[in-house]
């Protein structure tokens, strides 16, 4: 089962694309915009960016995308306009999945994370949580270059949980390392 894992964003988006049989994914991320770019072009940029991951891993049975944090949640400190951005970037990821045929899943932050990081505190901070993503990541083996590739690393790894996929960086994993701790 090829796979597509995405951790969105105008700054910098991380994507994962798998093709059930390497053993490793595609692993890439990518600035889609600035302060400046307009929204429909960022969208363009997100169309050209995930064919272009389709096309290198061969297609895609499912795609999984962090789903948008909902507005309540963000304490009244953000703007309409990120919020247009951000579920914007996640509608296009839905519409490109439904233009190539295949079966779309929105995945709520918490969710995700807690199977690839643990449970973690309510209030635990943001830059701690993409820490431990980080560090998870390169406990699996990867060598992500930012947290947005950790974390769409941390999507995909879910997506294959969801599938009832055992992927080969999970394949040899008998005890999990605690996160945070020093070695």
């Amino acid at each position: 089962m090829r796979l597509m894992a995405l951790d969105l964003s105008k700054r910098s988006a991380g994507l994962t694309g798998w093709d059930g049989t390497s053993t490793r994914p595609v692993v890439l991320s990518k600035e889609l915009g600035s302060t400046i770019t307009n929204h429909g072009l960022v969208f363009a940029r997100l169309h050209g960016v995930m064919n272009d991951l389709w096309q290198v891993i061969g297609g895609a049975d499912a795609i999984y995308c962090e789903e948008p944090l909902q507005p309540q949640a963000l304490g009244g400190h953000t703007t309409f306009d990120t919020l247009y951005l951000a579920y914007g970037l996640c509608a296009h990821a839905a519409s490109f999945a439904e233009a190539k045929g295949v079966r779309f899943h929105a995945v709520n932050q918490t969710a995700w994370r807690r199977h690839f990081i643990g449970a973690m505190k309510r209030g635990t901070r943001r830059q701690t949580l993409k820490d431990y993503s980080m560090e998870r990541a390169r406990q699996l083996g990867f060598s992500p270059r930012n947290d947005d590739e950790a974390d769409a690393i941390g999507v995909l790894d879910y997506a294959c949980d969801r599938e009832g996929i055992m992927p080969p960086w999970r394949a040899n994993e008998v005890l999990r390392p605690p996160l945070g701790v020093c070695a």
